[in-house]
């Protein structure tokens, strides 16, 4: 059964028959969030081929198609707290469901905002559902490090979620390379964003002020000296998210870490190795 689309189609006539009916309380309350909402739509549409004289004025109320909807619950999500994004959300769906009823709209585009449950907003917690003994110890330059790039990829999230909505303004999917790139590069994103959180959630920064620097004992976070035939060599011991050989970061859980961890100086090591075995004497820990 089609639905009688009333003369009332436009959205800027929509937003001002919606605002009309409030309360002067209520009307000021919801402002700045349906203005939010209604400037997302604008930038959308005007990637959105349609009579190239449109403006705000006559844009039709039936061109917003659910896919823009949906990206702007996504950005919205992204941008701000678990409950400052709901609250964005339900002021848009509740006009939404409003053009629905009055019958400005075939569909409720309302019906494609679902608030989004138990967000992680800012940093990620180190402590959520991991055991103690499950945490794996790491420098602060390095958490530091982590924090920083996965605030980058927060701010690239949002900028692809913004490529895809410009790109899929063409509605020839079938050849449309923009939109397939993007979407790539989305989920690659997402992926490195992924690995980042769950590196963070599972690690704590070691307390440099528990070393053992009287007994110079060897343990994560140590700069080691070792010395083998002659030639000394500086290493640094840390978890294994944190390894680098180029670096000289040495992990734990390689042969050598576990051969270092808990000697001292003047103590020898030996690990196994391809070419045979390899003795170390330990110079020097600090």
């Amino acid at each position: 059964m089609s639905i009688d689309i009333k003369p009332v189609n436009t959205l800027i006539k929509s937003v001002n028959l919606y605002t009309n009916r409030m309360r002067k309380s209520r009307k000021e309350t919801i402002k700045n969030d349906l203005s939010s909402f209604i400037q997302w739509l604008t930038i959308s549409l005007e990637n959105k081929s349609y009579d190239e004289n449109s403006n705000l004025e006559n844009i039709n109320l039936n061109i917003i198609e659910p896919f823009f909807i949906e990206q702007y619950v996504k950005i919205t999500n992204l941008k701000h707290s678990n409950q400052n994004a709901s609250k964005k959300l339900t002021v848009a769906r509740d006009y939404l469901n409003y053009i629905h009823t009055e019958g400005f709209t075939e569909s409720n585009l309302g019906n494609h905002i679902r608030n989004k449950k138990g967000r992680r907003s800012g940093s990620v917690s180190l402590k959520s559902k991991v055991h103690e003994g499950d945490l794996v110890e790491i420098s602060k330059e390095y958490h530091d490090s982590l924090e920083k790039e996965l605030n980058v990829k927060y701010k690239e999230r949002e900028d692809v979620v913004v490529d895809i909505n410009k790109a899929a303004a063409d509605k020839d999917f079938r050849e449309n390379a923009p939109l397939e790139a993007a979407r790539e590069k989305q989920g690659l994103i997402e992926s490195q964003i992924k690995t980042i959180e769950e590196t963070l959630r599972k690690s704590v920064i070691f307390n440099t002020k528990k070393s053992n620097k009287k007994n110079k004992i060897a343990q994560i976070g140590s700069k080691v000296t070792l010395e083998k035939e002659n030639k000394r060599t500086k290493i640094n011991l840390v978890a294994s998210p944190e390894a680098d050989v180029n670096l000289s970061k040495i992990s734990l859980e390689s042969p050598l870490g576990k051969a270092l961890l808990g000697k001292g100086e003047n103590d020898h090591v030996t690990i196994s190795a391809p070419a045979g075995e390899i003795k170390y004497k330990i110079v020097k820990v600090t």
